[in-house]
């Protein structure tokens, strides 16, 4: 699971073999539309960060997806330096490091923010009234603390000047672990849960209409999924596997167009799904943002379901 770090050593064991049996313009053309996809995701993630920045009430979501987004903007700007960098520098290892830390940041938020959005559906009662007030802002931070210390532990045990192949293969199988084995599974299970009890609940009141929120949620878990988590587990398995050097570099420039893809899906997530329903031509982009990032249902024009039904968005 760490092979964002892994790959900068792959790499740097044979770097003028890269380009041996790869055709002359697949990485050039993947690195480039890399790139591009990088710049835009950091923009718009940046702009997501602006918006939630400036002064006004803060949910506890809206503190979720301001530090998913400084996340996803952080792993953008790693990629796409790394992308423009020699792998042989020192600089390029260090910006792969920044990149696994973004990495693991954006994968552990993005479960912290399914997680709860799960209880607060399966139990609206203790989540109103009883939930921690700064739950999300610590969680936060423990989730960037526990990123942070996971990649320096494989940062010490993986140098390649003195750590031995089993102390980093034994270090890296337990972050793979705690990844694979931990939040993964929790971010699944609660989005899972989280479609079942909604769905149910709107069919039983007859009229399924999820909050924005819960779209939201489902549709980045979702991106996620397909996009960074598939790659992230190959990366683990390709370097310790043999294969051909010009495979695992082409294979290096489509696994970071595709996480690039993934981390710059969230901003037009937040956006698409806001403006669904209404003329958005004199709206500003931070009414959009915080109208999609609300916990009840809009009731524009709709009936209001019967109390204890907000909270699953029927």
């Amino acid at each position: 699971m760490n092979g964002i770090i892994a790959d900068s050593y792959v790499q740097k064991l044979s770097p003028n073999d890269s380009m041996i049996n790869t055709p002359d313009t697949a990485p050039e053309v993947l690195s480039i539309l890399a790139t591009f996809v990088c710049v835009c995701g950091m923009m718009g993630n940046g702009l997501v960060v602006w918006l939630l920045s400036c002064p006004g009430q803060m949910t506890p979501f809206c503190t979720y997806i301001l530090h998913l987004a400084v996340a996803d903007f952080l792993f953008l700007l790693c990629t796409a330096v790394t992308l423009s960098l020699d792998p042989t520098l020192p600089a390029y290892e260090v910006m792969e490091r920044a990149r696994s830390f973004a990495y693991t940041t954006s994968l552990t938020l993005l479960t912290a923010i399914s997680a709860q959005r799960c209880l607060s559906v399966l139990f609206p009662i203790w989540y109103k009234c009883r939930r921690p007030r700064h739950l999300s802002a610590v969680a936060c931070a423990l989730l960037w603390l526990l990123s942070l210390l996971m990649n320096v532990l494989v940062s010490l045990f993986c140098r390649e000047f003195w750590a031995s192949l089993r102390q980093c293969y034994t270090v890296d199988s337990v972050f793979s672990f705690l990844i694979m084995g931990i939040f993964t599974p929790v971010m699944t299970l609660s989005s899972v849960t989280l479609f079942v009890r909604v769905r149910r609940s709107s069919q039983e009141w007859g009229r399924p209409q999820p909050t924005r929120l819960y779209v939201v949620i489902l549709a980045s878990v979702t991106m996620f999924l397909i996009c960074a988590l598939p790659l992230g587990i190959s990366w683990f398995f390709l370097y310790w596997l043999d294969l051909p050097q010009n495979q695992k570099t082409l294979f290096h420039h489509m696994a970071c167009l595709s996480s690039a893809l993934s981390s710059s899906a969230n901003p037009v997530i937040y956006f698409v799904v806001g403006s669904q329903g209404h003329c958005c031509l004199r709206e500003s982009p931070g009414a959009i943002l915080r109208r999609v990032l609300r916990e009840e249902p809009d009731r524009e024009g709709r009936e209001t379901p019967p109390t204890g039904t907000n909270e699953l968005g029927a």
